[in-house]
C-alpha cells in the first residue's frame, strides 16, 4: 500500500509539479485545521508528506458529517482529530509537523488528491523573549553567585589568617625564655703579684719567697700555680 501511495504522490507531483501549493500559517503550540478542496468525498484520505521521507498515512473519515475516523496508528489519536466536512485538525503544532497535507478520495479504485497545503509555523513574540528573560536573568544570578562565593572566600582567609596570627603569638608568649650564652671574654685576665719582701740576716738561699699568679681563660677554670 505504501508503494502504491508513494507512486501516486510521483504522478501527482509530476501533474501539479508547477502548481504552487496552498500555505498555512500557524504559531508553535497553537492548532491549526486543513480544509479539503475535494467535492463530493464520501471518506477521505489524509497524508503527511515531508521530504525524503515517503507520504504518511494518518487517518480516514467515514462521512463528512461525523469526526468518526480510522487511525492508521494510534498515537495519531493525540495530534490529529477530524471535524466536520473532512478538515483535519492538528493540536499543538510543533516543528515536527510541518510538512505538505493532502486529502485524498478513492475514485475508480484509484486515489485523487487535491492540491497540497503546506504547514508552516511562526514564530512567537512572546515565546522568543521568554529564553532571552531567561538567559538574562541566568546571567545575572551567574553574577550575583560569583560575587558572594568570592566574598566568602576573601573573609575565610581573612579569619584564617587572623587566627594563625593569634595562635602565633600565643605560643610565643607561652614559651620559656632562652637563656642568654654567657659572656665570651677574649682578655686574659691578671692579679696582682705580690712579692715577699726579703727579712734581714737571712742568707739568700734561705729567703723563700713565694709568688701567686692566677690566670682566668675564657670558658675556663681558674688555674693556680704556685
Amino acid at each position: 500500500m505504501s508503494r502504491t501511495v508513494a507512486c501516486l504522490f510521483c504522478v501527482l507531483k509530476l501533474c501539479v509539479g508547477a502548481e504552487a501549493l496552498t500555505e498555512t500559517l500557524v504559531e508553535l503550540g497553537h492548532n491549526a485545521t486543513l480544509n479539503c478542496s475535494l467535492k463530493t468525498v464520501t471518506d477521505a484520505h489524509w497524508y503527511l508528506h515531508r521530504q525524503p521521507q515517503p507520504p504518511l498515512a494518518i487517518l480516514r473519515s467515514f462521512t463528512s458529517r461525523s469526526p468518526d475516523a480510522f487511525y492508521y496508528n494510534i498515537t495519531f489519536r493525540q495530534k490529529y482529530s477530524l471535524e466536520t466536512g473532512h478538515r483535519l485538525l492538528i493540536q499543538n503544532v510543533t516543528v515536527d509537523d510541518c510538512g505538505v497535507y493532502y486529502c485524498a478520495k478513492k475514485e475508480d479504485q484509484s486515489l485523487l488528491f487535491s492540491n497540497g497545503t503546506r504547514l508552516m509555523t511562526t514564530v512567537d513574540p512572546e515565546a522568543t523573549e521568554q529564553p532571552r528573560d531567561f538567559n538574562t536573568t541566568w546571567l545575572k544570578g551567574l553574577l550575583i553567585g560569583s560575587a558572594v562565593l568570592n566574598a566568602v572566600l576573601i573573609l575565610l582567609v581573612s579569619a584564617i589568617s587572623v587566627l594563625w596570627k593569634r595562635v602565633a603569638c600565643q605560643k610565643n608568649h607561652d614559651s620559656p625564655p632562652t637563656p642568654e650564652p654567657p659572656e665570651r671574654t677574649d682578655s686574659l685576665e691578671y692579679e696582682v703579684i705580690q712579692l715577699v719582701p726579703q727579712a734581714r740576716g737571712l742568707r739568700p738561699d734561705h729567703i723563700a719567697s713565694t709568688i701567686y699568679s692566677r690566670v682566668q681563660f675564657p670558658n675556663h677554670e681558674l688555674t693556680t700555680t704556685t
